[in-house]
């Protein structure tokens, strides 16, 4: 009997400890499973509805840092040697791009070569001019005797032969000629001699003007910041990158820009699925990504009327977003993140979206009441995220249970 009674007592031991590990099973999931349901309410108070997109911060207004606007003469591109880091803060004065100066300095030496060669031509002419004054005047020494000698002869010439007379006259005449001549030219040549030296002047002082403009362009091929700030590199259009030192950029073309950041935008994107809720005039909350937890207040000013492709997948309107205040936290090219605000109320009744069951274009959530589960049909409105806002037979405080589990059954 004794043996019989120690058998039973090790069986028993042994089913109560086979079936307590399947007892805390089924006690497990079923407390999980209550927990599952009941952990879904309705609930009544603020609801926000937004579209959450990126963006990149820029300034309202800003400085732009060009290449030199300089003569085409010296060529329509130049290739950058010298660019100040992006981001970088400058002072206003300090060199921030430096541009190849090999076609000006080129250009310089030709142009000092002319000069000299005009310099050497207007000296060549000065000395011309005065030796030629000199022959004139050695001219009309010469010629002076040789006429009061053929006047003379003329007076002379009373007593000879009509023939000899007409040939002394001819040689008189002749002689005045030479020398109304020479006193014309004596008194005419230094003017006109005055006249070529003007204009030889002219063209040397033509081309100290322009040896003065290359060289002064020279110095415009280092160029300053204009104000202090932060420097800013533009993106190449045709590359697509940032500008940097060794490419070749057109005349005047854009290259930085130095913000005024009391006062910043957003560049950001919608995608055209979400374009029917945005409107100028929505409030945005904006947030860096380096910052994640600190909100910053903006509005939406503009929103473009024409969709572009940004992707093989993906086609966006481009939207602008004013910053409200200053803060120095914010830099141009700061990537963030828009919360597009397109409802918001103040006593809303709203359910997690995953409560509600769509049929037939109508919709549906599960409650629970005094123990039984009831759908009930609901009208929704705006969503998030995560929640609902509907429109039922539903209070505050209910407990939902999941479509899924209800189906699952």
């Amino acid at each position: 009997m004794k043996s019989s009674y120690r058998n039973i007592e090790v069986t028993g031991k042994k089913f109560i400890s086979l079936l307590l590990p399947v007892l805390l099973f089924v006690l497990l999931n079923m407390s999980c499973g209550s927990r599952n349901d009941s952990r879904y309410t309705v609930l009544r108070g603020p609801f926000r509805q937004t579209v959450i997109e990126t963006g990149e911060l820029q300034a309202v207004n800003s400085s732009v840092v060009t290449m030199p606007r300089i003569n085409p003469i010296y060529g329509y591109n130049f290739k950058i040697i010298g660019l100040s880091e992006h981001g970088k803060n400058v002072k206003k004065g300090d060199p921030v791009i430096t541009v190849d100066p090999s076609s000006v300095q080129k250009t310089i030496i030709e142009k000092r070569e002319s000069l000299e060669n005009e310099i050497a031509s207007a000296n060549k002419l000065k000395a011309q001019i005065t030796n030629n004054l000199q022959d004139l005047k050695a001219q009309l020494r010469n010629e002076q005797p040789s006429f009061e000698l053929k006047k003379l002869q003329m007076e002379k010439s009373a007593f000879e032969s009509a023939g000899i007379r007409k040939v002394i006259e001819l040689e008189y005449r002749q002689a005045e000629i030479r020398l109304n001549n020479l006193k014309r030219n004596l008194k005419l040549r230094p003017k006109l001699d005055s006249l070529d030296y003007r204009i030889q002047q002219i063209k040397v002082a033509q081309k100290q003007n322009e040896l003065k403009t290359a060289e002064e362009t020279l110095k415009l091929l280092v160029v300053t910041s204009p104000l202090d700030g932060v420097f800013v590199v533009e993106r190449n259009p045709r590359t697509g990158q940032m500008y940097k030192i060794g490419d070749e950029v057109y005349l005047s073309y854009i290259v930085a820009r130095i913000p005024d950041i009391r006062t910043m935008k957003v560049k950001g994107i919608i995608l055209e699925n979400d374009i029917s809720r945005i409107k100028s005039g929505l409030d945005v909350i904006v947030r860096l990504d380096a910052l994640p937890n600190v909100p910053f207040n903006g509005k939406l000013s503009n929103v473009s009327r024409v969709c572009i492709q940004q992707s093989d997948m993906k086609k966006v309107f481009q939207t602008e977003i004013l910053i409200s205040g200053t803060d120095l936290r914010l830099k141009p090219g700061m990537t963030v993140r828009c919360e597009y605000i397109t409802y918001e109320g103040e006593n809303e009744i709203y359910v997690p979206s995953n409560c509600i069951l769509e049929e037939n274009k109508h919709f549906y959530c599960f409650v629970r009441r005094r123990g039984k589960i009831r759908k009930t049909e609901v009208r929704t409105g705006p969503s998030n995220n995560m929640y609902t806002i509907v429109d039922g037979d539903l209070r505050p405080g209910q407990d939902l249970v999941l479509p899924e589990n209800i189906l699952s059954r």
